[in-house]
């Protein structure tokens, strides 16, 4: 994930689940443990269905406007129910929702849009000033408006 956020041009957040034995131990095993792990995480990659679980039978569908894990072959639901994750999708609304997920938790790229970075729109900004300014240098600066010699 780390590599992931590198190569990112833009900015990036990774969030990592780190246990601390002093202070929080075992704050994390209802994700982690290995009885359980299969069920309680989802692992995101772009263009593939949301599909977990020990046996794959697990999915998220929307559900209104929410997100809601179902039973894949149960309550009607089939795998062409379970969505896609699209994580270059401009609109942050389903990104957002897998964020607010509570169960499972969301692993992976959640959200990856190319968009301009703030770097690239400043470097063109300052190149198409350049390129009409009338004032090239400090010599420009310092001989322009009115001037005057002193004797």
């Amino acid at each position: 994930m780390c590599i992931e956020a590198e190569n990112h041009r833009g900015t990036s957040v990774v969030e990592i689940l780190q246990n601390c034995v002093i202070f929080n131990n075992g704050v994390f095993d209802h994700i982690n443990d290995k009885a359980h792990r299969a069920d309680r995480q989802l692992h995101l990659k772009h263009g593939a269905k949301m599909v977990f679980g020990k046996e794959n039978d697990k999915g998220i569908v929307l559900h209104g406007l929410k997100l809601k894990t179902v039973t894949i072959g149960e309550g009607g639901y089939t795998l062409g129910d379970v969505l896609t994750h699209d994580a270059h999708d401009s609109d942050p609304t389903l990104h957002l929702a897998l964020i607010n997920m509570k169960m499972p938790v969301a692993f992976g790229v959640i959200r990856a849009v190319k968009e301009t970075t703030y770097d690239s729109a400043v470097e063109a900004q300052i190149k198409a000033v350049q390129e009409t300014a009338t004032i090239k240098n400090m010599d420009d600066l310092l001989m322009s408006g009115n001037v005057w010699e002193v004797e």
